[in-house]
């Protein structure tokens, strides 16, 4: 088991990371969980990750398949826009008044993906990963996540044109 103090390192550096990928695919309430038990997974492993990027990217892989996890047992929709925003969970994503409207109108168009392409945009436009570590991440052919990020892509733009 980790040490208190690397447990704490690891919420202080990924945490927001970790709860904005939450709230793509759950509610607020259920990505409470989500993060708990991603946090609690990384104190019982006890494995070393070679670099910080290498233990984001385990963080995120966890949490998301925690995610896919609870939307797969309860056969239920991604989590409302208005109920994040509602809920304070779209300060996380840097809003003001000004921009809400835009940023309800582009995470509905995320949210309405399919995955894939959704898990592998969010990691590329969200959290900024290359379509390398994507693809070393996700365990998948780099072609295969090229393909999906521009297939993606281009499904955002037909619908927030």
């Amino acid at each position: 088991m980790r040490e208190s103090h690397d447990i704490e390192q690891a919420i202080a550096t990924f945490g927001d990371a970790v709860w904005r990928a939450c709230l793509v695919y759950i509610s607020p309430s259920e990505a409470e969980d989500v993060f708990q038990n991603t946090f609690i997974s990384y104190a019982m492993h006890d494995a070393d990750f070679s670099n910080a990027e290498h233990a984001r990217a385990w963080l995120l892989r966890v949490a998301i398949n925690n995610c896919k996890d609870i939307l797969k047992s309860a056969q239920k929709q991604n989590t409302s826009l208005d109920e994040l925003i509602e809920t304070g969970g779209a300060s996380s994503f840097g809003t003001t008044d000004d921009n809400i409207h835009a940023l309800r109108e582009a995470l509905d168009a995320l949210n309405a993906l399919d995955d894939p392409p959704k898990t592998q945009l969010y990691l590329s436009l969200c959290e900024g990963y290359s379509a390398p570590e994507i693809a070393k991440m996700l365990d998948m052919p780099l072609g295969t996540v090229y393909s999906w990020i521009s297939r993606g892509k281009r499904k955002l733009r037909e619908v927030l044109s």
